[in-house]
């Protein structure tokens, strides 16, 4: 199975939709994840604009203002959807493979930049972490640390890494390592500010 997750920072205009399609001519997902997709509603012209399959399904989050929204859309021929549930922060659907039958939980997550939101955005964590029941897939933006070393120059756990950490044990999540990559957003200045905010989470089941 191939799963693609990606912030795409607002879709729509040509250029990057351009972009997405060749990404996804190129690996062939049967998964895709979208975050920040700063758009109210996804329409089947918009999904159809980067993703040529034809037999495909989506569900999807607006956004918030000028940020967020969030976009999970699979291909029909290979899963159907039994259950979908969405907060704030995230987007969730229990996928069936039509062929082996197994079932799955998959959840794209936007998390708050700013501390503003993040007792929010623990609580829709812990809630869907209590829904979730068999294996689970949790992908993408965090917008938080786990160790000090995720972010360049610091040195100091933080209360939202602590959370983080807690919420990362309490549903015995395995975090998948990143290939070749010590950071996931930079802001590409003069002595850059790095930091490792995106990450793969899946269930041990």
């Amino acid at each position: 199975m191939k799963i693609i997750s990606w912030n795409v920072n607002e879709l729509g205009n040509q250029r990057k939709n351009s972009s997405i399609k060749d990404l996804l001519r190129k690996f062939q997902p049967e998964i895709v994840l979208f975050q920040e997709t700063k758009k109210e509603e996804i329409t089947g012209k918009c999904i159809s604009s980067f993703w040529a399959v034809r037999d495909r399904k989506w569900i999807s989050t607006p956004s918030l203002g000028s940020s967020g929204g969030l976009l999970i859309a699979w291909r029909s021929d290979k899963f159907v959807d039994i259950q979908v549930e969405y907060g704030t922060f995230f987007l969730s659907v229990k996928l069936q493979d039509k062929q082996v039958k197994d079932q799955w939980w998959i959840t794209c997550i936007y998390g708050p930049p700013s501390n503003m939101g993040k007792l929010e955005f623990w609580t829709e964590l812990n809630d869907i972490g209590n829904l979730v029941l068999g294996p689970w897939c949790v992908r993408r933006d965090f917008n938080e640390i786990l160790f000090p070393s995720d972010r360049k120059g610091h040195s100091r756990i933080t209360r939202n890494s602590k959370c983080f950490h807690d919420w990362i044990a309490e549903f015995s999540l395995i975090d998948l390592p990143l290939t070749n990559l010590q950071h996931t957003w930079s802001n590409f200045r003069v002595n850059a500010s790095c930091s490792k905010i995106d990450r793969f989470f899946i269930s041990k089941d």
